[in-house]
């Protein structure tokens, strides 16, 4: 008996060690994984949001519009936080960004409660999971890979809400600089180079 316990803790330390990519051993112990429950809870999470945000003075807006695209963008956020993710996919924050914030924008909601909303959605989640027994170290665990994701949807989301501003900015020199040997994004060292 004492092998076999021993063999279930590596088993766990290896998991634990490669993230959630494997869940058998979660399944086959019989325990419940807190991204399945939000994905099985989807309603229940948007109902919880939208309860949430119902006292907002923007939230007058029509139902379709102030739900827009979260049935689509909310289980992938999950499943990427989920598989350990710690940012959101290319095709993931177009989506974001153009039918998420442009409609946030169209619809006149204040740049505040933009982030507002994300915010309830974090504490929507933490609330369904509490539900549904997940309680301290499991829920905080699950809303440790969610949170980067949620703030990271809300970088996204504030960019399809100042597209305009931004592409208008395009080839004025206030691009963002990620390329390799851009001596204005650091990441060269110009006293090895060589440069002044």
């Amino acid at each position: 008996m004492v092998r076999v316990k021993t063999s279930m803790v590596n088993q766990h330390d290896e998991k634990e060690r490669r993230g959630s990519e494997d869940d058998t051993l979660s399944v086959w112990l019989g325990q419940r994984d807190p991204y399945e429950v939000l994905l099985g809870e989807i309603d229940t999470l948007i109902a919880e949001w939208r309860g949430l945000v119902r006292p907002e003075p923007w939230a007058k807006i029509p139902l379709s519009r102030l739900i827009d695209s979260l049935p689509e963008i909310l289980p992938r956020l999950i499943r990427l936080a989920r598989n350990g993710a710690n940012e959101i996919d290319e095709e993931l924050k177009e989506r974001i960004s153009g039918d998420h914030g442009g409609a946030r924008r169209e619809d006149d909601v204040p740049l505040s409660a933009v982030a507002e909303e994300w915010s309830h959605l974090k504490r929507a989640c933490w609330r369904v999971l509490g539900r549904n027994g997940f309680v301290d170290d499991a829920r905080a665990g699950a809303m440790q890979r969610l949170d980067p994701l949620i703030d990271d949807a809300l970088g996204h989301t504030l960019r399809g809400y100042y597209r305009e501003e931004l592409d208008s900015l395009r080839g004025r020199g206030l691009e963002r600089r990620d390329k390799v040997g851009d001596r204005r994004g650091g990441s060269e060292d110009r006293r090895v180079s060589g440069e002044p």
